[in-house]
This record gives structure tokens, C-alpha cells and sequence, in this order.
């Protein structure tokens, strides 16, 4: 029982002795800032003398850097400045955490980081939800049976009639007849009428 107990320590302590001994651990390499930021770290070394923190221009070929803290006494995983980014313009730059020893000599590290204050954060932009598209219903026309329709039946035609005879219709031999009486008349006139011119001459 009391070894578990013992175990979280002897592990701290295990963790603790393979942490390096200067690291800034927040914020991370490219990180963006905003505002007050606060940086953390640690910087534990048996030789330890001095330490600064500082800050500087990403493209800093002057090798020019700005002091954020002092350390007279060794930190361990706790906050070691308060850094208000609205005192300094938008850019790139480099946190610098430098330890000096007692002999001398010097360690640092050093992470990238960006300051956007002026530049509005961007909201991530929702997703496009798909509407959904309204079915189309396809009716069907119901199919129906048509009637045949009957054979058309004949009708019958109606047989004509014959006439009847035409009283007073004549043929060809009364036509004739007629013809040959009427020119007898004529031709009997004709012999009447001289007798009588060569009776009256002759009177």
C-alpha cells in the first residue's frame, strides 16, 4: 500500500530529472498572440547564475532584443513574464529564454511566435448543409380496358321499286304512227286545196 502511495512521487521525481533544465513551454512554437499573454517555462540548473527573458524580430540580423524578465533564482514549470502584445506592432518574432552559468558560458532556446491583434479572428465557417430536395411523386395513369367496339352490321339497301306504266307515255311505233296519219292530213290538205285553185281557174 505504500509503495502506490510512493509510485506518483517516484515518478515526479523520475520526470522531473529528465525534464531539460531551460524550456519555454507556452507558448508553442507558432503560436498566434493576442493581447496579454503569459509565458511559462522553467529554468532549474544546478550552475545557474542569471537568466532573461527577451523577445525580438523574427528577421533580426542586429541581433537586437528586447528584455521581457529578469531571473536572479531558478524557476521551475511557473510563469515567467506577463507580455502585453498590444504595446508592439503586428509581426513575427522570436521568445528567447536565456540561462547563464556560473562558469561563464550560456544555454537559451528560442520559439517562433506571430502577434495579430489588428487582424479580426476568423470564424470558422459552418459547413453547407445540403437541403434536402422536395420528391417528386410520379403518378401513374391507372390503365383501362377499352371496349370493342361491335361489328358494324350491314344495312341493308332498299330494293327499288319499279314504276308503273305511264298512261300516257308512247312508244316508238305509236310515235311513228302518229307521224304518218298527221302527214296523210297534210298531204290530203294539199291535193284539196289544188282541186279546188284548178276549179276556181276553170270558172
Amino acid at each position: 500500500m505504500k509503495l502506490r502511495l510512493l509510485l506518483p512521487f517516484v515518478l515526479i521525481l523520475i520526470a522531473a530529472q529528465n525534464a531539460p533544465p531551460l524550456a519555454i513551454t507556452s507558448p508553442l512554437a507558432g503560436d498566434v498572440l493576442r493581447g496579454v499573454v503569459t509565458i511559462t517555462g522553467r529554468v532549474d540548473d544546478p550552475n545557474f547564475l542569471s537568466a532573461q527573458l527577451d523577445f525580438g524580430y523574427a528577421s533580426n540580423p542586429a541581433d537586437t532584443w528586447f528584455t521581457l524578465q529578469t531571473f536572479s533564482q531558478p524557476v521551475q514549470d511557473s510563469a515567467l513574464a506577463t507580455w502585453d502584445t498590444l504595446s508592439i506592432t503586428d509581426g513575427d518574432y522570436i521568445l528567447r529564454l536565456r540561462l547563464t552559468l556560473t562558469d561563464g558560458s550560456f544555454q537559451e532556446v528560442t520559439i517562433p511566435v506571430s502577434v495579430q491583434n489588428n487582424v479580426p479572428i476568423a470564424s470558422p465557417t459552418p459547413a453547407p448543409t445540403s437541403t434536402p430536395e422536395p420528391e417528386i411523386e410520379v403518378q401513374i395513369p391507372t390503365p383501362f380496358l377499352l371496349a370493342s367496339s361491335p361489328t358494324p352490321t350491314a344495312q341493308p339497301h332498299p330494293t327499288p321499286t319499279p314504276l308503273p306504266t305511264n298512261p300516257v307515255s308512247l312508244n316508238q311505233t305509236a310515235i311513228y304512227t302518229s307521224l304518218g296519219r298527221g302527214a296523210l292530213v297534210i298531204l290530203g290538205l294539199f291535193v284539196f286545196a289544188g282541186i279546188l285553185l284548178l276549179r276556181l281557174r276553170h270558172s
